[in-house]
């Protein structure tokens, strides 16, 4: 990220978030965002999205549940939109329980 001293507009982009059996799944819209100018931390348990364009900085953060398997996070940047995949510990996880009779 860029120190300039530059005033940039501060946007906090929309995130729809999914959940399935195996994952959270995270989709912001981040337009004109080039993959070097987005930064995802974690850390404390507490996701951190910042990313830049010429006139826009966006941020948003996340806390994350114990369930989140955090060695094993993935993003992807397509077209301006972003996906971060938070896979969930297998412990977590929902199972069926097979009926015995």
């Amino acid at each position: 990220m860029s120190n300039q001293n530059t005033h940039k507009t501060v946007v906090h982009p929309l995130v729809d978030v999914f959940e399935s059996n195996k994952e959270f799944l995270l989709v912001a819209d981040l337009p004109g965002v080039a993959k070097e100018a987005l930064e995802i931390t974690v850390d404390g348990g507490q996701l951190e999205l910042r990313a830049e364009t010429d006139t826009l900085e966006y941020r948003r953060s996340f806390a994350l549940g114990d369930d989140v398997d955090l060695d094993a996070v993935e993003a992807k940047l397509e077209r301006g939109e972003l996906e971060i995949h938070l896979p969930k510990r297998a412990e977590a996880q929902v199972r069926k329980i097979a009926v015995k009779g």
